[in-house]
């Protein structure tokens, strides 16, 4: 059997598209194929219970397999984390793990030096660091409005979510089978591009299917 790659693009949220991730995949000679896989999620790094994640790392790679992310934050977001990650995956699954930015090649067949493991290491403790500066200075600003009597939150009548709802979905989903292409047909239904092109990848994985009459019957029928 074959080796596979997986290539793992996650957003934070439904207004973020995974394009330039995608890009930079195709870049490097990671094109989506059948031996060659992108894996597409929209979850916040907050957490690391990323379920397509975790289903990706538990259920789908095999020995000598490959799984490819452009920066090291796409799929770890602390060194505690990144060990028990090279623990589960590198050293006991025997899978191989790629970080483009970081320039970071972990094979499984071999042993990583200790240089290696410090700058790593190092690496995600800077990436973790800098996080929390961000996240501390956010909470300031937001203290700073409260305190000066702006409001805070988000701005009367906003919309947001109002049109990305999955009856919507399979109204978009219609009118490109009727010919429309995916940017009239999200012009038209106010369905958010970059989510549509995200959930299409999400489906084809989820229902193993190909054409978007087949994901519109199966969204159909969950209804």
């Amino acid at each position: 059997m074959n080796n596979k790659t997986y290539c793992y693009i996650r957003i934070s949220t439904e207004k973020q598209d995974g394009i330039r991730q995608e890009n930079i995949l195709k870049e490097k000679g990671y094109i989506d194929s059948i031996n060659c896989e992108y894996i597409t999620e929209i979850f916040t790094g907050k957490t690391t219970k990323r379920p397509i994640f975790q289903d990706l790392i538990k259920n789908k790679i095999q020995k000598g397999d490959t799984i490819v992310a452009c920066e090291l934050s796409r799929i770890s977001r602390s060194v505690k984390d990144f060990n028990n990650l090279i623990d589960e995956i590198v050293e006991k699954k025997k899978v191989n793990i790629i970080i483009l930015k970081e320039n970071f090649n972990l094979l499984a067949n071999g042993q990583m030096d200790a240089m290696t493991k410090l700058i790593m290491h190092i690496t995600s403790a800077f990436a973790e660091f800098e996080r929390d500066i961000i996240s501390d200075r956010t909470k300031e600003a937001l203290q700073a409005k409260k305190i000066n009597g702006t409001k805070t939150g988000k701005p009367i009548g906003r919309v947001s979510g109002k049109y990305s709802t999955k009856e919507n979905l399979i109204n978009t989903l219609k009118m490109c089978m009727a010919g429309s292409s995916y940017e009239k047909s999200c012009l038209k239904t106010r369905y958010p591009l970059g989510t549509l092109r995200l959930k299409l990848k999400q489906y084809k994985d989820k229902y193993k299917v190909n054409t978007l009459k087949e994901i519109v019957e199966k969204l159909e029928s969950e209804e």
